[in-house]
């Protein structure tokens, strides 16, 4: 049985460190699954505004998991094929737990971000090099408010991501969002904190598509790095970790290859794809 998808997480997998870029190797390898007719998902925690150049311009990408499995987009025909929102009413409760704090908070809603005003200048103490604020700012939409868009959207939203949170909150609202049954509290990076729906997640995501489309596990590829990857770990019969990845996405996966600086993901390719 071969592989017939991949599932790729973005940064700290397939993305260097400047969170815009990948390897030569890595390209090239992507490039040869999708030639073979092998699928190549991108699964992201971010959402569909931000996804990396290089997948917007290879030839093949149609599916993309954005927002942490929140939603699959079919960029083929350009509409959301699945999607698991954090209610309205949920997210109303969470932005009264972060009111005291002032944070950089930013929500995923339709495929775009939204961030009110008053944080905004938080975009500037972000851990990342110039080029990637310079991104992250332009792709965000400026809100006085997130009452309207809330109001806008009663089904829900994709997710609330809190952007670098100093480490002793972090700990606290880590805690206090755990206690909260109808959401799932993950990361993709040391200092942030991502919300999703109970039940939401790449895995989730994953799942969902490959059985619209007739695929099982043990055809199925995935690469992580990070706790918001796990649960695709865990369902793909050829899961692998990134040297560079956390302890519990190593527990998660079945394999492990290089880093993203050495081309891991280009090797775990070429070695599970008959390419």
């Amino acid at each position: 049985m071969g592989i017939r998808l991949i599932a790729l997480d973005m940064d700290g997998t397939v993305l260097l460190d400047d969170h815009l870029t990948v390897t030569p190797a890595v390209q090239l390898a992507m490039q040869k699954a999708v030639k073979r007719g092998v699928l190549v998902v991108p699964a992201t925690g971010r959402v569909a505004a931000m996804l990396p150049r290089v997948f917007l311009e290879m030839e093949g990408i149609r599916y993309v998991i954005n927002s942490n499995g929140a939603s699959v987009w079919d960029r083929v025909e350009n509409r959301v094929i699945y999607t698991n929102p954090m209610p309205a009413e949920v997210v109303q409760r969470i932005l009264k737990i972060l009111e005291p704090y002032g944070l950089l908070t930013q929500i995923y809603c339709g495929g775009k971000i939204y961030a009110e005003k008053r944080s905004l200048k938080r975009v500037n103490d972000l851990p990342f090099i110039a080029a990637f604020i310079e991104n992250i700012r332009k792709t965000q939409i400026e809100l006085e408010s997130f009452q309207a868009l809330l109001q806008g959207h009663p089904e829900g939203v994709e997710k609330l991501n809190l952007a670098h949170v100093e480490p002793e909150l972090r700990k606290k609202l880590w805690r206090q969002f755990e206690e909260i049954p109808e959401i799932s509290v993950v990361s993709s990076a040391g200092s942030n904190i991502e919300l999703n729906c109970a039940g939401a997640s790449k895995g989730d995501a994953l799942c969902h598509l490959c059985e619209s489309l007739g695929i099982v596990p043990g055809e199925v590829m995935a690469i992580g790095d990070s706790g918001n990857d796990v649960e695709m770990l865990q369902y793909a019969d050829y899961s692998v970790a990134m040297d560079n990845g956390t302890a519990e996405a190593k527990a998660a996966a079945k394999y492990c290859t290089a880093s993203n600086a050495e081309d891991g993901v280009a090797r775990a390719i070429e070695r599970f794809v008959q390419l």
